[in-house]
């Protein structure tokens, strides 16, 4: 569930919009309890690790539940859009869900100014969101963006979510990883930076940048909106992540 909204200048309320829409909220769905929460927490950890991560934050609903609002990065201050697409679009997928993160890294080097520089913030996302239990990262869910001064590169972060607090038999990923979509291994992301064409150095620094990450993420954890049960858990899901992903170091 989602909507376009904007505030509107005469009353300074959030208002929701056909058209002109400046931000996206997300309510609270019965089935997915907390799960605005969950959002904002997983991209307070995007934008900790140094990601492009929008202006984002909770607010309060009529009925004391809490709604995501995220700021829209293909639009303007001024109501200009900015070209965007996601790699869903770009490769002209029927299936959100059909493809592999070695597909869209291709997509993102054919298609990026700074080849080199964008593999390696792509590399360094999916691996925060193995870390982060984020398994529902589909074609839909990366994006292609062109800024005003006509740089081709990465979308901000978007749909960053622990799914696996919801979905406890998920799979690891959405596309597949090294032909895989579960029980993926530290080496497997060592293939998929290879054919993301990083250099084994930077490989290892993108590792060891996770690595340092660690206690942060379990910080924001703590401080965060979520309940107890919900900390808890998330707290299990990122302990286990990086024990499978720093296995035989």
């Amino acid at each position: 569930m989602k909507l376009s909204v904007r505030v509107n200048p005469q009353t300074a309320e959030v208002e929701a919009v056909a058209e002109g829409g400046t931000h996206i909220l997300k309510p609270e769905p019965g089935t997915y309890p907390e799960i605005p929460r969950v959002e904002n927490l997983c991209m307070n950890m995007a934008q900790s690790v140094g990601f492009n991560v929008p202006p984002h934050g909770l607010l309060a609903m009529s009925d004391g539940t809490l709604c995501y609002v995220v700021k829209r990065f293909d639009r303007l201050d001024t109501g200009d859009k900015l070209a965007s697409e996601s790699a869903f679009q770009i490769s002209g997928g029927e299936y959100k869900y059909k493809g592999s993160l070695e597909h869209v890294g291709r997509v993102l080097r054919s298609t990026v100014t700074n080849r080199g520089l964008e593999a390696v913030d792509f590399f360094e996302r999916i691996l925060l969101c193995f870390l982060i239990g984020n398994g529902d990262m589909h074609l839909k869910n990366w994006g292609i963006l062109t800024d005003r001064q006509g740089k081709v590169g990465l979308s901000p972060c978007y749909d960053f979510v622990s799914s696996k607090l919801y979905l406890k038999e998920e799979s690891d990923t959405a596309l597949t990883l090294n032909g895989k979509r579960d029980k993926v291994t530290r080496t497997d992301f060592e293939k998929l930076a290879d054919s993301l064409r990083i250099d084994p150095k930077a490989a290892a620094g993108s590792f060891q940048k996770m690595e340092h990450a660690k206690n942060t993420l379990l910080s924001l954890c703590a401080s965060s909106a979520l309940s107890f049960p919900l900390q808890e858990s998330l707290v299990d899901v990122i302990h286990s992540r990086y024990a499978r992903l720093l296995a035989g170091l």
